[in-house]
């Protein structure tokens, strides 16, 4: 019996086989690099939403006790020194400034090593740092512009991204 049809099978040659998993390995690479930017930016976006809740929780505080100029808290000021625990007792309308000045500057997460920081961490008036650590070397002001009643109240909040040389801020401004 004589065959009719005689086909040859062929394979893959080496170098075709070597360009295709060339051609893949670069699109892996390609698609790990847009991975790790799109991290970058999601991280980035976490810390600004962060550092936008840290500045209206302030302005927040701010509202509820407007007898009292929460003014002259710069960048770089520590929390303010004997600053009592409100939460575990009554305090004066003085008192709640301090304490919410302190608070606020602990939870910015620049202070995390000040001894206030730890102690209203430690009585749970913050969550501990391994939760909650803040934001990456952040800081923030407190400025009162102008006089009642036309008034101005600016807060600032700065951070360090990551690999930014300079440090990222935002700041929000209400009357009254």
């Amino acid at each position: 019996m004589r065959r009719l049809f005689t086909t040859k099978q062929r394979g893959f040659s080496m170098i075709e086989l070597l360009v295709a998993v060339l051609v893949m390995g670069i699109g892996v690479l390609g698609i790990t690099g847009l991975q790790m930017v799109s991290l970058q930016n999601n991280r980035g976006a976490l810390v600004r939403a962060q550092a936008v809740m840290l500045a209206y929780d302030m302005m927040d505080r701010i509202r509820a006790n407007r007898s009292i100029n929460y003014g002259g808290l710069a960048i770089g000021d520590p929390p303010p020194a004997g600053a009592t625990n409100c939460v575990a007792g009554n305090c004066t309308e003085a008192q709640m400034a301090t304490f919410d000045q302190a608070v606020w500057k602990c939870a910015l997460g620049g202070n995390n090593g000040n001894a206030i920081c730890a102690g209203f961490r430690g009585a749970g008036v913050l969550r501990p740092t391994t939760d909650d650590p803040g934001l990456p070397n952040g800081d923030g002001s407190i400025a009162v512009l102008g006089a009642a009643p036309n008034q101005i109240v600016r807060i600032t909040v700065r951070w360090q991204e990551v690999n930014a040389a300079n440090p990222s801020s935002i700041s929000i401004d209400s009357e009254g």
